[in-house]
This record gives structure tokens, C-alpha cells and sequence, in this order.
């Protein structure tokens, strides 16, 4: 169970801070049930309730990544690539698999794949592609700026570093 003050990784949400555990009851249903109540840190203005009891929507909580998680991640994805899904569909429904789990290692590999389709095709990416890469850089960005109290500017040159790579590196090659 999580604790009032805790930050979490939320879905789609990002980083939200756990501002209290409590019973609610909303109109049209019948009696109270007891919630996460959750704040975007960017919509500070913002309020998400999770069911306590619902497993399906406590499974997408999961604590922010400490500094050493963020270096293991970054570490497991040295020589490896996502591969190119030709299927546009197939190629969707694997994107909103990876945004949507938040995991950063498969975040990090789809961002390389997507760097790297962009610089090998002539017309660069789809629409959809473009989206789904801006997606995975501002969650990467995210985790890792609020985790290792960095700017957002400087995320790409701390991977590259704890990669060995050179700063000027093509984004998406992690050998």
C-alpha cells in the first residue's frame, strides 16, 4: 500500500504526488469506497481518485524510479534496439503498450527506434510516430529530471554519459 505524501509513477498521468488516502463517496454510487487522491506535479490543480481495492488501477502506481534504478535502466538498454514494426497497427498497439506501462527501459529503446527510423527514412516519421515519440521523451524526461534533480535540458547529455557516449552521439544508437 502507498502513503499520503509519497510520489508515484501513474499511467499515462506521470509523476503525481499522493495527497491522501480517504473514504469517498461519489454521487450515483452507492456507498463510499476508499481512494488515492492524486496530484499531477504538473497540474498541481488537478485531482485523480484511484480506488484503493481496484488492482487493475493500483497496478499502473508504482513508486518514482530512485537515482540508481534510473543508471540500471539506462545501462540495460547498451547494445540493444527495438526493431522497426512495419505494420502500422501493430506498430500502434506496441507504442501504447510501452507509453502506457512506463517502463523506462522499453521508454528508452522505443525512443532509439524512433530516433533511428526518423534518420534512416527519407520522409522522416508519421504523425503518429512523431507523437508517440514526443510521448516517451517528455515521460523519460519527467521521471528522470524530477528523480535525479536535473533540468530538462540536460537528460540527454546524463544518458549519453552513463552510456559512454560521445555528446554529439546520434540519439537512438545505445552501443
Amino acid at each position: 500500500m502507498h502513503c499520503v505524501n509519497e510520489y508515484v509513477s501513474y499511467g499515462t498521468q506521470g509523476i503525481c504526488q499522493i495527497e491522501a488516502i480517504r473514504s469517498i463517496q461519489f454521487e450515483g454510487c452507492s456507498g463510499a469506497r476508499e481512494y488515492y487522491v492524486l496530484h499531477p506535479i504538473d497540474q498541481v490543480q488537478s485531482s485523480i481518485f484511484v480506488p484503493v481495492d481496484n488492482q487493475r488501477l493500483t497496478s499502473r502506481m508504482r513508486p518514482v524510479l530512485s537515482p540508481e534504478e534510473i543508471d540500471r535502466a539506462i545501462l540495460s538498454v547498451k547494445g540493444r534496439q527495438l526493431s522497426w514494426v512495419r505494420d502500422r497497427k501493430q506498430r500502434a498497439e506496441l507504442f501504447h503498450k510501452i507509453l502506457t506501462e512506463r517502463k523506462p527501459e522499453d521508454l528508452l529503446l522505443l525512443a532509439g527506434c524512433l530516433y533511428r527510423h526518423a534518420q534512416e527514412e527519407p520522409k522522416g516519421l508519421s504523425s503518429s510516430d512523431a507523437q508517440a515519440l514526443k510521448t516517451a521523451e517528455a515521460t523519460i524526461e519527467q521521471e528522470f529530471t524530477f528523480s535525479l534533480q536535473l533540468g530538462t535540458q540536460t537528460v540527454g547529455h546524463y544518458i549519453r554519459e552513463k552510456l559512454g557516449l560521445a555528446e554529439g552521439a546520434a540519439p537512438g544508437t545505445y552501443e
